[in-house]
């Protein structure tokens, strides 16, 4: 899958540098982070470097400003951007635009940018904020002919397209959908696994866990539906000492594991209600 960094989405729009390393920087940083995560790769134009930031800084002038040195989302963005300044740069050998073919946004011939590139290949592209070319899904004109563009400004967004297009597995989306939040699947056992749950309950799960995640303590405490309870079985011997606990997806259906601090560490999935007769 290929997804172009939009190099439009630096026009100057940030009054400063602290602007930009306050509501530029984090929100593009966080996509980074979550295409990281699937392990894919950010395409971009040879000349990105010297879009305007600010009305007087380029991407490239903040980035090797030794004042932003201290500045820890300067030097995350760096780190997580490093590749940019390596080949291969789509312009440069590889574009898939073609001859008399026209791309417009707003009425603007933007041929030979990243976001007509994108038009050619899988339509998604990562931008900054708070400009005009920001807005998700970003509309442009292909020889008279509307196209949408994914246009990823902060995260979340990648994550449900993959997963709405049978792009990843049920064990991806839920590591990385619900990484932020109060639910951990990075220690479910494999007996009680990411595959014990058939394609056609997976929604039932998400739905489920999506609520969980929305819900206080108190309120997951008190809630009737999630039934949220101690077990008092034994959920594995990696487990023995730990006080485990369950909650409900449906009225089979059992999701368990332990409380850490504020995370509900989920040990696994339980589709046939074998455990919760023993406890």
């Amino acid at each position: 899958m290929h997804i172009l960094f939009n190099e439009l989405s630096l026009s100057g729009q940030f009054p400063d540098q602290d602007s930009f390393s306050r509501t530029g920087l984090l929100p593009f940083l966080s996509v980074l982070k979550e295409m990281q995560g699937f392990s894919m790769l950010l395409l971009k134009k040879s000349d990105v470097w010297n879009r305007m930031v600010t009305p007087t800084n380029t991407l490239h002038s903040i980035l090797i400003d030794k004042a932003q040195r201290k500045n820890d989302d300067v030097r995350r963005l760096k780190s997580a951007i490093a590749d940019l300044e390596k080949e291969p740069f789509w312009d440069s050998s590889d574009s898939k635009q073609e001859c008399g073919i026209k791309y417009f946004f707003n009425g603007v011939d933007i041929g030979g940018s990243s976001p007509a590139e994108a038009c050619e290949r899988d339509r998604i592209i990562v931008s900054f904020q708070l400009s005009s070319t920001s807005i998700d899904p970003l509309s442009i004109m292909r020889n008279g002919v509307h196209l949408s563009l994914l246009n990823l400004t902060c995260s979340g967004s990648l994550t449900e397209h993959l997963w709405a297009n049978h792009h990843i597995s049920f064990e991806s989306y839920l590591k990385v959908r619900f990484s932020r939040g109060k639910l951990d699947f990075s220690k479910v056992e494999k007996k009680m696994g990411f595959s014990e749950v058939q394609p056609e309950e997976q929604a039932l799960f998400i739905d489920t866990f999506k609520k969980f995640e929305e819900l206080t303590w108190d309120n997951i405490h008190e809630n009737k539906g999630l039934n949220y309870k101690e077990y008092h079985g034994i959920i594995s011997i990696t487990n023995r000492n730990k006080k485990t606990y369950k909650f409900r997806v449906s009225k089979k259906f059992r999701c368990h594991g332990y409380r850490e601090k504020d995370s509900f560490v989920v040990i696994g999935f339980e589709t046939d209600h074998k455990l919760s007769d023993q406890g």
